[in-house]
């Protein structure tokens, strides 16, 4: 994978980075769940805070996968970089 990939990879797993994405998630659910049901543009931009924070998890992931397509890529094709992920020198 690159090496952006692979840094994401270590972030994604790390437990305190999924706990901090799990305690804002329930942050918002909580305010939804005291917020009037007549306060329309509060519930509106809760269900917003909500989203990008699933936008944030679901980039990192993206990146991940984009990381393990080039590798793929990369073993398909011939040429240097293949040589590097199958430990040839050039």
């Amino acid at each position: 994978m690159t090496a952006k990939a692979d840094r994401i990879k270590k972030l994604i797993a790390d437990p305190d980075l999924a706990e901090a994405f799990q305690s804002v998630r329930q942050k918002y659910l909580n305010l939804i769940e005291f917020t009037p049901l007549a306060d329309d543009t509060a519930l509106l931009d809760i269900r917003k805070m909500l989203q990008l924070l699933r936008d944030v998890e679901q980039d990192l992931k993206q990146s991940i996968d984009n990381g393990k397509l080039e590798d793929f890529r990369a073993t398909e094709q011939p040429g240097p970089l293949k040589d590097l992920l199958h430990g040839k020198p050039n």
